[in-house]
């Protein structure tokens, strides 16, 4: 999956069609699966099946035994259950991983600049991607010779863009979604093609011995040819500066039969060898998934955000830590057919922003839930925290708990980085107000007790969790939730903030790169 899992269930299919059920936590680029009962499996690279694991006899890295789920007991082996790789090999895992993928998404460049912009000339540089008004992506339908479409295109064209959209559970469309969490910034809507009918079977493309993205690529390719064969106008697609279309979102016919990361298995990158869409415009990043037997907001919402909002993802790649959990779309994101909302920290360099206040010593400022009204204390461009009211209700219901949300932002920070210390840190971190950091310790993704309850609930110098810097200096933030949870709640700015705080003090630069 593109998104994160934990926990979820998948069907592999084994080298003889025969299928087996496990259960999964990781991401595209890095996961680790048990059986039912809890054991670890890996697949034997000599015959392609799913065996028991067992750590290699140097304790880095999970191997295969000869025996495989369903022959013998487990217990009877003396295996461990729920065992995994050290941290560091899975951190290592996901580098190779990411770095295997060849040139990485436009999204990723685009995003990379923007911040550099940011840290040059401070909050006011502008946003390189149209994160606000309207925007066209195109949705391209794929079937096979021997596995039709199951949905029509008209059912794909409404759950993409219809308002109110109800059908297979969704809270509303993709285009809703956006235009919710954006409080009605972003236009976000999809061209949605006829089914296009593949060159080969779908064994073809899911073959697994050929490296994982190739055969995507290749139907990519083979569709968007088809497309321009008949005439298609590419010309309506919102591109990037440099002409890059934004976003290009591939639904295939049938359910996943490949095991994870490898043939078909639902991914987002950026094509290695792009394809041109007009004078001096070409697709470039795509993300690909099988549209399986109904459709479901949370992969596609997430995945678009990438493409057209630059947004990054906070989760940890090396599935370490839990990122920031359920509290945002671009983590785990909460139930697939009403995924939470954007976290308060993208929503603001997205510029979604209805009201931003600085955090002013002895103001009080109301926030509303499912607004983007936010309190705002900076240390410069890239450290600050960022403060929204959240409230179980719309995209929210599925929140893990209610309340004040303090985030803390270093934006050179990494969502890979769960180690809590000066150099190694999130990007975006949740100041969890039980102080236990269970997100962080991968023990969940969010529970009652995250968020700031009030009347009365504190975070500042002397609190637990504190309000310094990374670097540990003081950033003199102080602040008092004096009402109850509910649709609007105020916090009070406390304390004397000295000005020379955050003009003195300089993060340093830490690296960006993946763990």
């Amino acid at each position: 999956m593109p998104r994160p899992f934990a926990g979820e269930e998948f069907s592999f299919t084994e080298p003889d069609g025969a299928e087996i059920r496990l259960r999964g936590w990781g991401n595209q680029f890095e996961a680790v699966f048990e059986t039912p009962d809890g054991y670890t499996v890996v697949e034997d690279p000599a015959t392609g099946y799913q065996h028991y694991a067992t750590l290699s006899e140097d304790g880095t890295d999970l191997v295969a035994t000869e025996a495989r789920p369903g022959e013998q007991d487990p217990r009877s082996l003396g295996l461990t259950p729920h065992l995994r790789r050290p941290a560091e090999t899975a951190k290592q895992a996901a580098r190779d991983a990411y770095s295997d993928g060849g040139v990485p998404p436009r999204w990723v460049e685009r995003r990379a600049l923007a911040q550099a912009r940011r840290a040059a000339e401070g909050e006011a540089a502008p946003e390189l991607a149209p994160a606000t008004g309207d925007c066209l992506g195109l949705c391209v339908l794929v079937e096979f010779p021997d596995v039709p479409g199951t949905i029509s295109r008209g059912e794909v064209d409404d759950f993409c863009n219809k308002p109110g959209y109800t059908g297979f559970g969704n809270n509303g469309s993709v285009s809703d979604y956006f235009r919710s969490v954006s409080d009605g910034r972003l236009r976000y809507r999809n061209t949605v093609t006829a089914y296009y009918r593949t060159q080969h079977p779908r064994a073809y493309y899911t073959d697994p011995s050929v490296p994982f993205g190739t055969r995507a690529q290749q139907l990519i390719h083979e569709a968007l040819n088809s497309l321009a064969a008949g005439g298609f106008d590419f010309s309506a697609l919102t591109a990037d500066s440099a002409g890059n279309i934004l976003a290009l979102n591939v639904f295939y016919a049938g359910n996943r039969v490949n095991q994870w990361s490898k043939g078909l298995w639902p991914h987002q990158w950026t094509l290695q060898t792009t394809f041109p869409a007009g004078p001096g415009r070409r697709f470039a990043d795509y993300q690909i998934t099988d549209i399986g037997d109904e459709l479901t907001l949370g992969t596609f919402c997430h995945e678009n955000g990438h493409m057209v909002c630059d947004f990054p993802d906070l989760y940890d790649y090396g599935n370490e830590g839990n990122g920031i959990g359920h509290y945002c779309l671009m983590c785990f994101g909460g139930p697939d057919k009403n995924p939470t909302q954007v976290g308060a920290y993208l929503k603001n360099v997205a510029g979604w922003a209805s009201a931003l206040s600085n955090a002013t010593p002895g103001t009080s400022v109301a926030l509303k839930a499912g607004r983007n009204e936010f309190l705002v204390h900076r240390r410069n461009p890239t450290e600050y925290f960022i403060v929204e009211n959240r409230a179980r209700a719309g995209h929210d219901a599925g929140l893990p708990d209610e309340g004040v949300a303090i985030w803390h932002v270093d934006e050179l920070g990494n969502n890979s980085n769960e180690q809590m210390t000066p150099a190694l840190h999130y990007e975006c971190s949740l100041e969890q107000a039980d102080n236990r950091f269970d997100l962080e310790n991968r023990v969940n993704g969010g529970d009652t007790g995250d968020l700031y309850a009030g009347p009365g609930a504190e975070f500042g110098t002397a609190t637990a969790p504190g309000s310094r810097w990374w670097d540990g200096s003081s950033s003199g933030f102080e602040v008092t939730v004096t009402s109850p949870v509910g649709a609007s709640m105020t916090v009070t700015v406390n304390g004397q903030t000295d000005p020379s705080i955050r003009a003195a003090e300089q993060a340093s630069p830490q690296d960006v790169s993946i763990g």
